[in-house]
């Protein structure tokens, strides 16, 4: 039945995709219609390269204060489905786009992607690297242990 769901809503996407398509196509003409879809894929391009460089600063920065870079992480796969959704050619596409270009509603979608994750994986997304703990100072995860290690130089650096 899911996969049933899955082409209809298929066929209705490249329905409506072609449609918007021949209307607009009849009211600007064929060349203008090229055109404007072959800048928008070029728009396209230009955000997924922009925002791979930006992903790659914004991860170096968080990592380096210690931080997990759930939230940049999220928003650089958003701004790539963005980028993709430009490439193809078709108005509704770049209308999906656009709307995950949009900081609104990114933001309420990283909020609901967070939320799915956070309930499959064990671990807590909190954006910090350090440990939880309760209003008695213990950490709240019972799988958490502390221990201390020692860094000894080997004497004998042959391989053995």
């Amino acid at each position: 039945m899911p996969i049933l769901l899955f082409f209809v809503g298929l066929f209705l996407y490249i329905y409506c995709e072609i449609s918007l398509l021949v209307a607009v196509g009849s009211s600007i003409g064929v060349l203008p219609l090229i055109l404007l879809m072959i800048g928008i894929s070029a728009l396209g391009l230009w955000v997924i390269k922009l925002r791979g460089i930006m992903t790659v600063l914004s991860i170096r920065q968080q990592i380096a204060q210690g931080k997990i870079p759930t939230q940049a992480v999220i928003s650089s796969l958003f701004f790539a489905i963005s980028g993709v959704l430009l490439l193809i050619p078709g108005f509704l596409s770049d209308i999906l786009a656009l709307l995950l270009l949009l900081p609104i509603t990114r933001t309420l979608l990283q909020g609901l992607v967070l939320k799915l994750v956070a309930n499959k994986v064990p671990f807590h997304f909190s954006g910090s690297s350090h440990s939880h703990y309760n209003q008695q100072g213990k950490t709240s995860d019972n799988n958490t242990f502390e221990a201390e290690f020692e860094r000894k130089a080997d004497d004998d650096k042959w391989i053995k």
